[in-house]
């Protein structure tokens, strides 16, 4: 409404009655103006209101083009001449100018009821839309958040109640499913793509005010187009003359857009010579100065190159004019063929007759260089061809009868059919016997009715003569004409103007047929002049009905009349026709939408003479039909269509302010060819943002499938939330957000435009190839590198399955059932004397290697079948080895002691013997031994340190604590012999764990007192119970107990159970620890075996036996078989994220492009290219950047890294030969008329192009 504002004059002159009764003219604010004022305009003026003239100058013009775009100013007078008030001479809008004449007229509306006030309304009242682009990724959010949110939703009720996960643990499980759905660079493209998209449009000279509008342009089907200014130069200019050469008077062409750069003339014609002296005489236009230099004060040559919109340099005349626009025209065509003021400076004027509506002519006599006079007009053809009774033909005075006449005629008429603005010039060079140098020329005279000189007035006084003779003039009040005002002309030719096409539009125009979007112009112009303008840019290249039935009527019937009847040969259906042009009379907003639907079902469309309503109508009916409809305008009258439109694009040069803030994009250069690179930028942003989505989502299948592997077959989680934010936040990052640096490939505009309902950001066949498809290869590259890295470190694909019920890979004691191998110790020697398949290994050979032949059966960590109350747990002092921290002392008796456990589930000594006792042995791999991150201290750790962040030891929080490995032995039977206490909770371990673990439980009830691994165990716990029976058979093993003793070799003064616990120390060394004064060593650890009372060394090399006082020692601990198996599992899942970065180079390559081949593409994309380096480099430093191993990666073997690659390059193969066959299977034509490329969808684009 500012904007509106705007448009008002500050000051009016206004006729108002005075206290003396008395009319006199006052100054009043524009805006105090009111209904019946009598206001008095001049040129230059700004009109303030809707007025209706009383009377004006006949020379009175408007310039209208803000409310019809009509590049000439149009003539006024006081009579109504149209029931249209749009084509009515007498009334005059508010926001118009008044360029020339004068006038006085009265008020008949104002401010919101004036013409451009209802426009105003429609404006204000006119939603916005919401955009596509904004629409796709609000259903996108919609799909992937759907996704996200059951997954984790499921996820989490599968990790709470079937995996019974720690709920920290599952919560944080959660939110990796969730992120690793949600492409989290999305933002960030879009972003990107929009503003890189904004920054270039303004390159080519576009102004992009909502980012999201770049898109939206990418995806219209159909632009209405205004005339005046965007598909003109809003520029009258000489595009054809006529002038009498050898073969007479002919039409030939001037350079320009309209011709097509054509330039037929010949300028050394004597006869082309004189009509440009007359062009350039009988003008009163010049060059503005100020235009000729420019900001350095350099001179401006007349000609030059202009850089468009589209990229295209345009020579084109760069002085400007001042004065009429048609002359203005004149003066540019002629100044390259003599400088215009030289010419008027040696050829001065004489007298003038300025042009008139009544004579429609204009006559100047000049003094020519050689002396002599000449009379020299121009003016409508039809007044110019009629006054004159000579011709310059061929450099020759000749005569010009009435057959000479028609032909001129014939030709005028064709121009004035293609909607050329034609004028005709003459002369008469006056003999200096009869006009000497002093010779007095008078324009007006008293006594004759016209001037003294020569102009052709005997054709005015034989149309007087008729007019007499019919009674309808009075010949008593008339004057005479004077003799040689009746003297006849030389005529020497025609000038034809128009404001033609920008030079780039008709290829623009071409491209946007053959992108498949549909041109309509929609102008206030003349249905001639808009068709002829549409023809030469391609809007229209068809017949219309019309065209039609007047070739039918011109050609012969078989019979020889003429007129082509339906049936006969050669004759056209009007109906076929695929060209209209719409008068704005011939429509209204309640017409039927059949009568729409059979108008815009034409592929070429003109309207003219439209109001702005009609405009707005119009944009309505094509979204309606489902159109994105995108609409250019420059004046105030477009503001409602061009905020109706899917996207509105208003002019930079000649656009009004209110129509440029009605709008989302600017034409700085008011080029129609902008929009067509805007097109293209368009389509590039949604090409780039499903490549970009495509390429983020095939991870989505990789990281949701390992939690899938970890709930479904329990194996070790191969890849940790951690590294899916790592993913999904690091390394896709920078490749996702360089898809939005993309180029456009080379079919983006040959491709129709996009179906809205059906071609959506994200389809079921971008799904379908991103997760089923690539995404299922990338999973499978994650597998195999994690399956082989763990192999390499010991840990083969077939004890996985199962393993990890209970998230006890890494924490506990791996069980493994061998066929042979050998027992080996840190330096490799073999243990001769034990053999791997029926007994564990020792503390001196702790190791296990395959030797010749030998295999891992499987593997099972034994069942956590005990789950002590909280009571007084071991607080912060977890890791000390005092055994009564481990209880409620208060509470405690020998038989029912409770283990304060912080209600945390736990492997107990029994559950262990089960295992044992069905051949299941502690497993250390000696492949783990070789592999980069074996630590000997693993054999003998110190308790105090840290062994990794968040693991146990090291002043872990109980919760912490009492998941991982303990430094001692829990023994249920030791606290409840008879076995009768139920814990009432589900035992954490798999089926075949439970399988193994009864297995064991027979063999050890079966062989109690002859297996040495159990043997021990049943004399214990026979000496404990009150009857001494053997009452291990009581003992089941997926049981849950809640009593337990702990025993570890700590000497406590009120431990109840010294003796008992002994044995258990003496019997599981490899689960004990070594008390060691000095620091924990190898050597300290293996003293415990000289005698079964030995638990460590003091400092001086003497030993500690059990009861002894080791309260100064460090307690040390074998911990290499859970850690072994942590930094394998480690170092497969950073394998496996790396071989995600591996493939994901392939991803980004195919993801280049949707349809072609990337040999066509290119590598061209500078940040994508570093995108591949920095996803590798960020890869890489979070695997060997040590502070990084937070995130629980490792230093990997560089061999790690190549297993992913023959997957990545099995994706890029396969995608390229699915691109070919779909180019392959898809063929393609062209429609000869329009150039679009229609393509038959094979079965593969049909199901897999997204």
């Amino acid at each position: 409404m500012a904007a509106f504002k705007n448009l008002l004059p500050p000051q009016v002159k206004v006729k108002r009655v005075n206290k003396e009764g008395k009319s006199e003219i006052k100054e009043v604010e524009a805006e105090n103006i009111v209904r019946g004022d009598i206001i008095v305009l001049v040129g230059g003026d700004a009109i303030p209101a809707d007025i209706r003239i009383i009377q004006c100058s006949d020379d009175m013009a408007v310039d209208n083009a803000s409310i019809t775009g009509e590049s000439l100013p149009i003539k006024r007078k006081a009579v109504t001449t149209d029931d249209d008030p749009l084509e009515t001479k007498n009334l005059c809008f508010f926001g118009t100018q008044v360029p020339e004449g004068s006038c006085e007229g009265i008020v008949i509306q104002v401010g919101d009821n004036t013409f451009l006030g209802r426009i105003a309304a429609l404006a204000l009242g006119t939603d916005s839309k919401q955009t596509p682009i904004n629409i796709e990724i609000e259903h996108f959010i919609h799909i992937i958040s759907a996704i996200a949110i059951f997954l984790g939703v499921t996820f989490f009720l599968i990790g709470q109640f079937v995996v019974q996960a720690e709920p920290i643990t599952n919560l944080v499980f959660v939110i990796g499913i969730i992120v690793a759905n949600v492409p989290e660079g999305l933002l960030a493209t879009v972003t990107v793509a929009l503003t890189l998209t904004a920054t270039k449009m303004v390159k080519k000279k576009v102004l992009v005010k909502n980012l999201e509008g770049v898109e939206t342009l990418g995806s219209t089907s159909c632009i209405c187009s205004d005339k005046t200014g965007t598909l003109t130069k809003n520029d009258m200019t000489v595009v054809q003359i006529v002038y009498g050469g050898p073969n007479g008077f002919e039409t030939f062409d001037c350079r320009s857009s309209f011709t097509n750069g054509r330039e037929t003339h010949d300028p050394s014609s004597a006869a082309f010579q004189r009509l440009q002296r007359c062009g350039t005489l009988c003008n009163k236009a010049t060059f503005k100065p100020e235009s000729k230099f420019d900001e350095d004060g350099k001179a401006k040559p007349f000609r030059m190159g202009v850089l468009q919109g589209d990229g295209t340099i345009i020579d084109e005349v760069v002085w400007k004019t001042v004065g009429n626009a048609s002359e203005g025209a004149m003066i540019k065509f002629c100044h390259e063929f003599r400088d215009i003021e030289d010419y008027r400076a040696t050829n001065p004027v004489v007298i003038e007759i300025p042009f008139n509506s009544k004579n429609k002519y204009q006559a100047h006599v000049h003094k020519l260089e050689d002396g002599s006079r000449a009379v020299l007009m121009k003016g409508a053809p039809e007044r110019i061809i009629d006054r004159c009774t000579e011709a310059f033909i061929n450099g020759e005075v000749v005569d010009f009868p009435e057959d000479a006449k028609n032909v001129v005629k014939k030709l005028q008429d064709h121009m004035s059919e293609n909607g050329l603005r034609v004028l005709g010039f003459c002369e008469r060079v006056l003999p200096t016997d009869k006009y000497p140098d002093n010779y007095e020329y008078i324009s007006n005279m008293d006594d004759y009715e016209t001037s003294n000189f020569p102009i052709g007035d005997f054709f005015e006084e034989k149309n007087r003569e008729a007019l007499v003779q019919a009674d309808a003039l009075d010949p008593s009040k008339l004057k005479p004409f004077h003799p040689n005002a009746k003297e006849g002309m030389v005529f020497l030719g025609l000038m034809a103007l128009i404001d033609p096409p920008r030079d780039a539009v008709p290829g623009a125009v071409a491209l946007c047929k053959t992108a498949g979007i549909k041109v309509i112009m929609v102008t206030g112009d003349h249905p001639k002049t808009a068709a002829a303008i549409a023809k030469s840019v391609g809007i229209l290249w068809g017949d219309t009905r019309e065209d039609i039935m007047r070739k039918n009527a011109e050609k012969a019937r078989p019979d020889g009349s003429i007129g082509l009847m339906a049936g006969d040969p050669g004759y056209m259906d009007p109906d076929d026709a695929e060209a209209i042009v719409v008068p704005g009379p011939k429509i209204s907003a309640d017409m039927p939408q059949e009568r729409w639907d059979e108008i815009l079902m034409h592929p070429q469309i003109v309207f003219a003479r439209t109001s702005p309503q009609q405009k707005l109508v119009i944009v309505e009916n094509n979204q309606r039909l489902g159109h994105i409809v995108a609409v250019t305008g420059d004046g105030v009258n477009d503001s409602p269509a061009l905020k109706k439109g899917d996207i509105g694009v208003a002019m930079g040069i000649a656009g009004s302010d209110v129509s440029k803030n009605a709008a989302d994009m600017i034409l700085l250069d008011d080029n129609f060819a902008s929009i067509v690179s805007g097109v293209e930028e368009g389509r590039l942003i949604f090409d780039n943002l499903k490549k970009s989505i495509c390429y983020t989502l095939t991870s989505n299948i990789p990281e949701i499938t390992p939690f899938l592997c970890f709930v479904t077959l329990s194996t070790p989680l191969p890849l940790p939330t951690i590294l899916i934010l790592a993913i999904d936040l690091g390394t896709d990052l920078v490749p996702a957000i360089s898809m939005a640096y993309e180029e456009a490939e080379a079919d983006i505009m040959k491709r129709p435009p996009r179906n809205s309902k059906v071609d959506r950001l994200v389809t079921k066949k971008l799904i379908f190839l991103a997760y089923l498809q690539i995404g299922i290869m990338q999973a499978t590259a994650g597998f195999y590198t994690w399956l082989v890295v763990l192999n390499d470190y010991g840990y083969p694909p077939h004890i996985l399955p199962g393993i990890d019920r209970g998230e006890m890979f890494g924490r506990q004691v791996l069980f493994c059932r061998f066929s042979g191998g050998q027992y080996v110790n840190k330096d490799g020697e073999i243990d001769p004397t034990r053999d791997p398949s029926e007994v564990p290994p020792s503390v001196e050979y702790p190791l296990w290697d395959r030797g010749d032949g030998g295999y891992i059966i499987d593997c099972e960590y034994s069942a956590t079948n005990l789950i002590g109350p909280g009571g007084e747990n071991c607080g912060t002092n977890c890791q000390e080895a005092e055994s009564t921290e481990y209880f409620d002392v208060d509470d405690f008796e020998p038989t029912t002691g409770e283990a304060a456990t912080g209600d945390a589930r736990l492997n107990s000594l029994e559950s262990m013997l089960a295992l044992m006792a069905d051949d299941y042995f502690p497993y250390i791999p000696w492949r783990g031994r070789m592999s980069p991150f074996w630590k000997n201290q693993w054999l003998y750790w110190d308790t105090d340190d840290l062994e990794t962040l968040g693991g146990a030891y090291g002043g872990a929080e109980p919760i912490t604590y009492f998941r991982f490995q303990l430094n001692g032995l829990y023994s249920i039977g030791l606290a409840d012999p008879d076995f009768s206490q139920d814990g009432g909770s589900d035992i954490l371990i798999s089926d075949d764990a439970l399988e193994a673990a009864e297995s064991g439980t027979e063999a050890w009830q079966a062989n109690q007192d002859t297996d040495p691994v159990v043997s021990w165990y049943r004399t214990l716990l026979g000496g404990q119970g009150a009857n001494e029976q053997p009452i291990v058979d009581n003992y089941e093993h997926d049981q849950q107990y809640e009593d337990a003793v702990f025993c570890n070799g700590f000497p406590g003064a009120t431990h109840p159970l010294t003796t008992a616990c002994q044995t258990v120390y003496d019997n599981m060394e490899l689960f004990m620890p070594a008390f060691c004064e000095d620091e924990c060593s190898l050597a300290c650890s293996l003293a415990r075996t000289a005698t079964d009372d030995i638990i460590g060394l003091q400092a001086d090399g003497t030993p500690y036996r059990y009861g002894d006082d080791v309260s100064d020692a460090q307690v040390c601990m074998n911990i290499a078989s859970r850690m072994t198996a942590l930094e394998a599992l480690r170092h497969s899942q950073g394998a496996f994220f790396v071989s995600i970065v591996v493939v994901q180079w392939a991803d980004l390559l195919i993801c280049k492009t949707r349809w072609l081949s990337i040999r066509s593409q290119g590598m061209k994309n500078s940040t994508l290219n570093f995108g591949l380096f920095f996803e590798t480099a960020l890869a890489a430093w979070l695997c060997y950047c040590l502070p990084i191993h937070v995130l629980g990666t490792r230093n990997l073997r560089l061999t790690h890294w190549f297993p992913g690659i023959p997957f990545s390059i099995m994706i890029f193969v396969y995608d390229e030969t699915r691109k070919f066959l779909m180019r392959v299977t898809s063929p393609e034509t062209v429609d000869a008329a329009t150039g679009q490329v229609i393509r038959v969808k094979g079965w593969l684009e049909r199901n897999t192009y997204y």
